[in-house]
């Protein structure tokens, strides 16, 4: 126990600022990390199909990252910040001695004032002093710091290997461990803990579940029908509808208080989101008609003109690195097998297209990039935040959703997260898009992307914080085994993914309780 080293008085954070310091370098790195990582999900298929340049990646996260994590990002925040382990563990009682005019440290208070705001009541001058206050200890804060650590240092080292990992997995298991370390068994909720484990497993197959059959709906519609270009102009629309509907939906209902959002009932809602939707229907099936048809042969002959120049430089069409996959076989009359064989039949995506959907995997893209920045920012800010309401008010348990400091520690995060994936994340997007599957077009990253956008989305309405990095993947599996059953997935590279995965959690949590014991000597 560190708590008799420490006098609880009422500014008996002001010892604890290097602390407070060091916890910001680690949510830094920590978010860091996941922008080299984690955000590479949101834009790799779409920089993988040729659909956005990386440096438009780069410019889009950065706007719909901070605009998620701002917005809708304080729900995850609580969750983690609360739900995991019974904070009550770890707070402790002042009682004011008038003898010796100092503060000792009791087991309890009954008339207890919970000490909150900015500054603690007796800093201010002339202030009388409190009968008994209750405080969380420095050791929460000595937890929460080295969490962020364990966090941090699993994160970037697998964005060096370019694993897609989940910073979510980390951040539980660096906290759980730091927690058992100093409390013991006591408070930890492994019910709650659980409950998000199996998460992990359930939502990759949501999401791939989603994603997969999203592709076979495009695939029977559109893709082994005769004139495919003209099928897809037809239902480019419709998807559009679909896309609007569904993610709008999940943002708008008990969305953004500053908004006003959170007012709306579901049935409200539900009726904005659908107006927008068909609001989008209607504009691509009418003044943008013809739109939509000319900017895909505008694409199309901007990537016959650049693959022309690459022949006749005399360079090779651009390969795949994947060693344990070969290319989907094709049936030589392909519109008329049987219908059922096109379940796992690989089906041919005409270039042309797909230039129908490059339109609808920008707005799906998007749409993700938002999610992301509301689901996984709070990995990186529930425990600063945490750390930073004790070392402002003494007790970290406070409504943060009320608080201004709440939304400026969630843009820090995300600010961080634009810098690690301008600076690190072309790596993770590299095995997303070339080496996972073998051909990851328009068609397929926007299932791909859809798929996770909407199991990600209902899950942080939920307050449920999952790993979008999960869902992307299964995704990615999923659709790639909807193109032509295992030859579209490198299972190779799948099972090196899913062995980090496994990493994750004890690699976080035993740097979490090493980073513990070397803090614990500055105490």
């Amino acid at each position: 126990m560190l708590d008799i080293l420490i006098q609880y008085a009422p500014n008996w954070t002001e010892h604890t600022t290097w602390l407070v310091i060091v916890a910001f370098i680690f949510a830094f790195l920590v978010s860091y990390g996941m922008g080299a990582n984690d955000s590479c999900n949101d834009w790799g298929p779409a920089v993988g199909a040729g659909t956005v340049k990386l440096y438009q990646a780069y410019i889009l996260s950065g706007i719909l990252n901070v605009a998620g994590a701002v917005l809708l990002g304080y729900k995850v925040v609580e969750t983690l910040r609360t739900g995991i382990i019974e904070f009550d563990i770890f707070d402790v009682y002042a009682q004011y001695n008038a003898t010796t005019n100092q503060y000792d440290t009791v087991d309890f208070c009954g008339n207890s004032t919970i000490v909150g705001g900015w500054k603690a009541p007796d800093i201010l001058p002339g202030a009388a002093p409190l009968e008994c206050a209750k405080y969380t200890s420095i050791d929460f804060m000595l937890t929460q710091t080295a969490s962020l650590a364990g966090c941090a240092a699993f994160m970037i080292l697998s964005s060096c290997y370019k694993i897609p990992v989940s910073a979510t997995h980390a951040i539980v298991g660096a906290s759980v461990a730091t927690s058992f370390y100093i409390r013991g068994n006591v408070g930890i909720k492994w019910g709650e803990i659980m409950s998000i484990v199996i998460s992990w497993f359930i939502s990759p197959i949501i999401a791939g579940a989603i994603a997969g059959a999203l592709y076979y709906v495009v695939k029977f519609s559109v893709l082994i029908r005769q004139d495919t270009f003209k099928w897809a102009l037809r239902l480019c629309p419709i998807f559009m509808c679909f896309t609007l509907v569904v993610n709008l939906y999940a943002c708008i209902f008990d969305g953004s208080k500053y908004l006003g959002l959170d007012k709306l009932s579901a049935f409200e809602a539900l009726l904005v989101s659908v107006a927008i939707g068909v609001a989008g229907w209607a504009l691509l099936t009418f003044p943008l008609k013809n739109w939509l048809p000319n900017r895909a042969k505008k694409l199309f002959d901007k990537e016959t003109i650049k693959m022309q120049k690459r022949l006749e430089s005399g360079k090779a069409p651009k390969g795949h690195k994947i060693t344990d996959m070969r290319e989907p076989d094709v049936a030589e009359n392909i519109k008329e097998l049987p219908w059922y064989k096109y379940f796992w039949a690989y089906v041919p995506e005409d270039r042309l297209t797909k230039k129908v959907f490059n339109t609808l995997q920008i707005v799906s893209s998007s749409m993700l990039s938002f999610t992301h920045g509301a689901n996984d920012t709070g990995n990186t800010i529930s425990p600063l935040l945490a750390i930073w309401l004790c070392y402002e008010s003494g007790y970290a348990f406070g409504n943060a959703e009320t608080r201004d400091d709440t939304q400026l520690l969630l843009g820090y995060g995300s600010l961080a997260m634009i810098v690690g994936f301008v600076t690190l994340g072309h790596r993770t997007i590299k095995l997303l898009a070339h080496e996972m599957t073998v051909d990851m077009s328009p068609i397929s990253g926007f299932c791909i992307e859809v798929g996770t956008a909407f199991t990600v989305l209902i899950c942080v309405k939920m307050g449920i914080p999952i790993s979008s990095t999960h869902c992307t993947v299964g995704a990615v599996v999923f659709v790639g085994m909807a193109k032509s059953t295992s030859e579209g997935v490198s299972f190779g590279t799948f099972r090196k993914i899913c062995f980090f995965w496994i990493l994750c959690f004890p690699m976080a949590a035993i740097i979490g309780v090493g980073t513990t014991m070397i803090l614990q000597q500055f105490l």
